[in-house]
């Protein structure tokens, strides 16, 4: 997986670059088909926030979520982005002919 983090509109310290890296690569246990990963923190004037593009097969997964954090926006974006690609390892790992004979 190739992890790319951007800082838009501040400068990224050396710690909070080391959480999100952390934190961004344990994406790999909920689905192991991620190509890349591009984290994007922003700073905009009263609100934070966090921005991830998840390339999965031919497939790009957005997800962006905004708080008065940026470590709180990161966070609510990994959780979401486990759910998303939870529900989309189903999606894809389920078989065409169990999907036709449920429908």
């Amino acid at each position: 997986m190739n992890l790319t983090i951007t800082a838009r509109h501040f400068k990224m310290k050396d710690d909070l670059r080391n959480y999100v890296s952390e934190k961004a690569v344990k994406l790999d246990r909920y689905y192991d088909g991620i190509v890349d990963l591009e984290v994007i923190l922003g700073w905009e004037k009263l609100t934070r926030y966090a921005e991830l593009r998840i390339g999965v097969n031919s497939k790009q997964i957005i997800i962006k979520e905004i708080s008065d954090d940026i470590r709180k926006a990161f966070n609510l974006a990994l959780s979401r982005a486990e759910r998303q690609l939870k529900r989309y390892k189903q999606r894809v790992r389920t078989p065409l002919k169990e999907k036709a004979v449920t429908a």
